[in-house]
């Protein structure tokens, strides 16, 4: 009897932390504000990246970051320059998923993880939303 009390109680704690872990996960899914530039990231699990994608669907600017074979990577730091090649944006993405608000225009972004960085070109409208895929070897 006293061993089914203890496993009744273990699985009630493993339940409850992992409500906490889900619960947890989605409220660090924030936007936050660099230099006047709104962004949001994430995307640890399927769950978490509907949501992102939920709350990022009205920004213009969607970067993801994988490995060659389509695993999504932790993240990446990211810097974004205007046009005139003045940076307007440095960051740490927070996941694999990254979503900004910028004004419409031609812009340089780079993409750093594992050590290397990546750059492309991108045309971000005022409505719709320029999607960025950037890929590492492993």
């Amino acid at each position: 009897m006293k061993t089914v009390a203890i496993a009744t109680f273990a699985c009630c704690v493993l339940a409850a932390g992992a409500a906490f872990a889900s619960s947890s996960s989605d409220s660090e899914l924030q936007t936050r504000t660099y230099k006047s530039v709104p962004y949001i990231s994430g995307g640890y699990g399927i769950e978490e990246r509907e949501s992102l994608r939920t709350l990022g669907k009205n920004d213009n600017l969607e970067l993801s970051f994988a490995l060659a074979n389509k695993a999504y990577i932790d993240g990446a730091k990211v810097v974004i320059k205007n046009s005139n090649g003045k940076e307007i944006f440095d960051a740490m993405s927070n996941g694999p998923l990254f979503f900004a608000e910028l004004p419409k225009g031609t812009y340089t972004v780079d993409a750093t993880a594992m050590g290397r960085t990546e750059e492309q070109k991108v045309q971000v409208p005022s409505q719709g939303q320029a999607q960025l895929y950037f890929t590492w070897k492993s």
